[in-house]
């Protein structure tokens, strides 16, 4: 074999020292710097039958150190002690050639036995085997070269080499022939390969090296140690263990750093640390071309030409004390001495691991990244760590399945919610977050037994162990999840958390972050059953068939007193202890729908079905038909922005034992997570004899409002003995033997309208005229609309003296009710307005306040006498246009309300006729109506009333309540733009925001005909060409 590295210098002859003829007894060399002398006296045979029986004696100089080889010879002689080679261990000679024979070496050997592997040639002329050394370049005749031989690339070996062979074959006739004077031989030990731990350096004694692996190592190949001992080179193919002077020890917190060159690519390079048993299995690949089971695969891998730093928490693989390093260079090629690789300061450190903050049920949770270990060994790629980015994030890079044990084990129940953000680097097959159980098998992970214990929030791939979550976070993109895990996990106490992102295809790629990951526990929902607050364990189950989307939850509030629906779900909660509804059973509780939606109701029942009997409430929802067993009639419906107290008897619907309280929040349409409800103050009580029956007392008022009329019996009530700390309106539901609170509230508006019964005056009697004139009136017709004052014709004033009268007699001091026709029927947005398009002046024309849209006929047939149709107004078309409106608040006790008659009487009548003159109506509209049946117009002015009264309400034992008005006065005055005081209205809580918003369909506003022009052709299939962007676009 040749060995390219060896360096030499050609010497002049003169420097090697004269051969004497007098025998010399000793042979000098030097180790390690010191003199070793051989006693020629031990010299036998190397390989005897070549040797001739020592015929030819070896000469040695006077001083030992050089010694001539004369004719054919093979010697040896024994070295005491025996020699220990090192993979580092040189030697170092001068060679001269005087007559150049067949093979002419030295050799150094465990025994005499001749072994070419143990042999350096200089020269030869004979075709050699490869196991021979031959050295290059070779020495000529005639010459002198140094050598420097790194003798422990080829063999080592402690205390092993018992033989220093001086050989010159020579098979010739003429075997005398032949010269070579070897001189000035030096073996030295260069530094030894060490790794640092913690600073300390721990070397290796290469000259202990192993052949590892039954046949696997090529034996002929030997390590290569730098001079400064920072790096070892493994050419060809190569198992080799080397032992360490002290064992290192890898701990949980150990950090393993190397520098890996890779120079020629083979099947696979590997550094391990290993114990006397000298396993595999302790091995980090850094390159390969070929995969091998029970090995890590360090990432990224090196490829031919490159160089990595590798730096890894090598004490997450494994941990122990490992007395040996062993280098793995495998290559089953027809060129085993193929392969090039080095590995260099390799330093293990202490560090210390981050912890991750989980919180759970409210307390800030640390989990220790040390824990992380390998969840399912058959699919975890152990190498791709988790990485700690902040305190509260984690970070799966490459195919991941990693479970962390939970440092302070927590109870996983029905209830419990799981919170976190999830970033979505690189999608993979799937991204998951699981909660084991078992504390001696994290694998279950996996586990469908009893429920499921993953759930995946990004995928490619489905897998039937988990529950995917949707929507789906896209890559580039964070979003923030909350997921009932109680649903769908088994339960228990959590040990582990198991992160996984499974990549099967490419182990290396897929990047995800969860952060923010907190455990929490639903609140138990409160119900106060007969006067004890019951908590209710906060356990959802799906009520009835295929309506309920799973995911939605109702959403209690920490206290347990309000209870949130948000989209599409029905949802059943078990009570602790079965309710029974009685004869006297009520049910109590308090509404808010923020968002409408198809239905609302709520539910007891003995079971999970909808279908077979009838026990849910409607409480509000858009929906008019098809309610299958839902109970609606009876029951008052809550609008959207509005805020509603229920009392309800259920005995009216069902009476019985019942298990479970239901909440429906049904949405069929387009988007199930449309609609948004609260429902808060739940309770159930028996109904009981009210403490009212024999009291006396009395209260005022100056609006006659529900609210303020039971304010003030609560106010009475604490003067009752028997009424003390009890409820005003469970008393009222008692005391009239009521059904509901709708009950109650139409007995105090009855109550209230009887005390104005004596103050109020019709609409008809006002006028003095039959209910068809004032219909026509209204509507824009008869003679006050149609006659034209001018000289010696008709006179307003003498033609509606009426009005002038009925206004002097009535509208300060007394209520006028609205007039019983058509045009004030369904006010539900309880806004009127009269709008007029002439004057009875002939050349006059109305104030022109406002703009006409468009009118739509079929809000107003008995006014158009058709049955559809519609007229539109672009560019101010209608001409001169007025509008003038008023709104009242939405309970009758309100005195704009109760004195709206007043208002209409001042706007229309007083203002609009008497003063203004402003009569007639636009083409298909009425003049004067809700303004659901008026025209869409840009806006209106405002009038409001104002009253001054007393309301005197009495209560005694027989009579009950009994009520009085006293009017002082009724006022109008201005209130600017109907809109804008509509908004007022809501201010007080005397409207709703949802209202509000309707009203701006009607009254559209300044400059915005042309937009809801567009919007109202183009439900009729047209394109309005007067704007660019509809309103309905415009909020898109």
């Amino acid at each position: 074999m040749k060995f390219p590295s060896i360096s030499l210098v050609a010497l002049a002859a003169s420097i090697i020292s004269p051969v004497v003829v007098v025998a010399q007894s000793n042979i000098v060399f030097k180790i390690d710097g010191s003199d070793v002398s051989i006693p020629l006296s031990g010299q036998t045979s190397y390989d005897s039958n070549q040797d001739e029986r020592m015929r030819r004696p070896l000469v040695v100089s006077a001083d030992g150190r050089s010694v001539t080889v004369e004719g054919n010879t093979h010697r040896a002689l024994p070295l005491t002690p025996a020699l220990t080679i090192k993979a580092s261990t040189t030697m170092e000679l001068d060679v001269t050639i005087g007559d150049i024979q067949e093979a002419q070496a030295l050799c150094i050997d465990e025994n005499t036995g001749h072994s070419p592997s143990r042999c350096f040639v200089f020269a030869h002329t004979q075709d050699l085997s490869s196991s021979w050394h031959v050295l290059e370049p070779q020495t000529p005749e005639g010459e002198t070269r140094h050598y420097s031989i790194p003798i422990g690339h080829y063999f080592w070996g402690v205390n092993k080499y018992n033989y220093l062979a001086y050989m010159q074959d020579n098979d010739s006739n003429d075997r005398d022939s032949g010269s070579m004077t070897i001189a000035n031989i030096q073996i030295s030990d260069g530094a030894e390969y060490f790794i640092e731990q913690d600073g300390i350096r721990h070397y290796v004694n290469t000259a202990e090296q192993k052949s590892i692996g039954s046949g696997q190592d090529s034996w002929q190949y030997g390590l290569k140690v730098s001079d400064d001992g920072k790096s070892m080179q493994v050419q060809g193919n190569m198992h080799r263990a080397v032992p360490l002077d002290t064992a290192v020890t890898i701990d949980v917190n150990t950090q393993l750093d190397f520098d890996f060159t890779l120079e020629d690519l083979r099947d696979l390079h590997a550094l391990c640390f290993a114990d006397s048993t000298l396993n595999k299995n302790k091995c980090l690949v850094a390159g390969k071309q070929e995969h091998w089971s029970n090995v890590f695969y360090l990432s990224p891998q090196t490829q031919q030409g490159e160089s990595h730093h590798y730096s890894l928490p090598i004490g997450l693989l494994y941990q122990g004390t490992f007395d040996h390093i062993m280098f793995i260079q495998d290559n089953d090629s027809g060129c085993r001495s193929c392969g090039d690789a080095t590995y260099a300061n390799v330093k293990l450190s202490q560090i210390v691991h981050p912890e991750l903050d989980i919180m759970v049920n409210g307390v800030v949770q640390k989990i220790k990244a040390s824990t992380a270990v390998s969840a399912r060994d058959d699919q975890d790629t152990k190498t791709n760590f988790l990485e700690f980015p902040t305190s509260v994030s984690v970070t799966m890079i490459g195919n991941t399945h990693k479970a962390l044990t939970i440092t302070e084990p927590f109870t996983i129940d029905k209830a419990t919610e799981l919170d976190f953000d999830f970033t979505l680097g690189k999608i993979e097959e799937h991204h998951t977050i699981c909660i084991v159980t078992d504390p001696s098998n994290i694998a279950s992970y996996t586990s469908t037994t009893g429920g499921k214990r993953c759930f995946t929030v990004a995928w490619t791939q489905n897998v039937g162990w988990d529950v995917d979550i949707t929507p789906q976070t896209p890559e580039g993109e964070t979003r923030h999840y909350s997921i009932p895990i109680g649903l769908w996990h088994p339960g228990g106490t959590a040990y582990y958390l198991v992160l996984v992102q499974d990549n099967d295809a490419n182990k290396l790629t897929g990047k995800a972050t969860f952060s923010n990951i907190e455990f929490s526990q639903r609140p138990d929902l409160v119900i106060n059953i007969d006067g004890v607050d019951t908590s209710v364990f906060n356990y959802q189950l799906s009520y009835g068939t295929r309506q309920d989307f799973e995911q939605n939850l109702i959403e209690v509030s920490d206290d347990g007193k309000s209870a949130s629906l948000y989209g599409n779900l029905h949802k059943a909660i078990e009570l602790p202890t079965p309710v029974t509804i009685t004869d006297d059973t009520v049910l109590s509780f308090t509404l808010d729908v923020e968002q409408e939606l198809e239905i609302v109701s709520i539910c007891f029942d003995e079971d999970l079905s909808d279908q077979v009997h009838a026990r849910c409430l409607k409480l509000s929802g858009y929906q008019t038909r098809d309610f299958g067993t839902l109970i609606y009639k009876g029951i008052k419906q809550t609008y959207e922005g509005e805020r509603k107290e229920y009392l309800i008897r259920l005995k009216e619907f069902y009476t019985g034992t019942f298990q479970y309280i239901v909440f429906q929040h049904d949405n069929d349409g387009a988007s199930r997570h449309d609609g948004i409800s609260h429902f808060s103050d739940i309770a159930l009580y028996e109904i009981e004899p009210s403490c009212l029956t024999g009291a006396t007392f009395n209260f005022n008022l100056n609006e006659c409002t529900i609210d303020g009329f039971v304010a003030g019996v609560q106010s009475s009530m604490a003067s009752v003995g028997a009424c003390a700390g009890k409820d005003a309106w469970r008393e009222l539901l008692s005391l009239w033997d009521g059904q509901s609170d709708s009950d109650v509230r139409k007995r105090i508006q009855d109550i209230c309208v009887s005390g104005n019964a004596g103050e109020t005056v019709s609409f008809d009697m006002l006028l003095d005229s039959e209910k068809q004139f004032v219909e026509e009136f209204f509507d824009g017709g008869n003679k006050w609309n149609y006659e034209v004052d001018e000289a010696g014709g008709p006179d307003l004033a003498t033609n509606a003296a009426r009005i002038t009268y009925a206004d002097e007699k009535f509208d300060d001091k007394t209520a006028i009710s609205l007039p019983h026709v058509h045009n004030f029927e369904g006010c539900e947005l309880r806004a009127a307005m009269c709008c007029y398009v002439a004057a009875r002046d002939a050349d006059s024309e109305p104030t022109d306040n406002s703009d006409a849209c468009y009118m739509e006929f079929k809000n107003s047939q008995e006014s158009s006498h058709v049955r559809d149709g519609y007229s539109i107004y672009p560019d101010d078309s209608e001409g001169a246009f007025a509008c003038h409106g008023f709104v009242w608040g939405n309970d009758s006790g309100y005195a704009d309300a109760a004195f709206k008659g007043n208002t209409l009487f001042d706007v229309a009548l007083l203002n609009g006729l008497m003063s203004n003159k402003e009569v007639e109506e636009l083409p298909g509209a009425p003049m004067c109506g809700c303004v659901e049946h008026m025209p869409v117009v840009s806006r209106a002015d405002c009038t409001k009333t104002t009253v001054t009264q007393t309301i005197s309400v009495s209560f005694k034992p027989v009579t009950q309540f009994f009520a009085e008005t006293s009017i002082t006065s009724v006022a109008h005055e201005d209130c600017g733009d109907l809109t804008t005081h509509y908004g007022q209205l809501v201010t007080d809580g005397k409207a709703t925001a949802t209202e509000a918003l309707k009203l701006k369909r009607h009254l559209v506003g300044d400059g915005q005909c042309g937009n809801a022009l567009y919007d109202f052709l183009e439900t009729k299939g047209f394109i309005y060409p007067g704007s660019g962007v509809s309103s309905t676009q415009a909020k898109k």
